[in-house]
């Protein structure tokens, strides 16, 4: 799998709004996630922890050679910086129209 576009501000919204959950984004790997956590809506940073991609990486080289920059961010995991919080969907979406875009997002 090749780096990734930013997904851009207007998908994520309708992403949200569709209630398409959990999904990530980021450019050029996935760094971001839109979630349900918590019984709250979060815009929060996915983050690797380093002994589970060390343990990934030697058994995927030891099988097949191989450990790309794609399979270390898919095992991110939304436990990082919260953006943006909101109690339900729609607040979120009212947060989020509103944050700064980064454009790396």
């Amino acid at each position: 799998m090749a780096p990734i576009a930013p997904l851009g501000k207007p998908r994520a919204l309708a992403l949200l709004r569709a209630g398409k959950l959990p999904f990530t984004f980021g450019s050029p790997h996935p760094t971001i996630a839109v979630v349900e956590q918590d019984g709250v809506f979060r815009v929060r940073e996915l983050v690797v922890e380093p002994t589970e991609a060390e343990v990934a990486a030697k058994a995927s080289m030891d099988e097949r050679g191989l450990w790309t920059p794609e399979q270390h961010y898919a095992l991110g995991k939304p436990t990082g910086r919260v953006f943006i919080e909101a109690p339900t969907r729609d607040a979120l979406a009212e947060k989020l129209e509103a944050y700064p875009w980064p454009r790396d997002w």
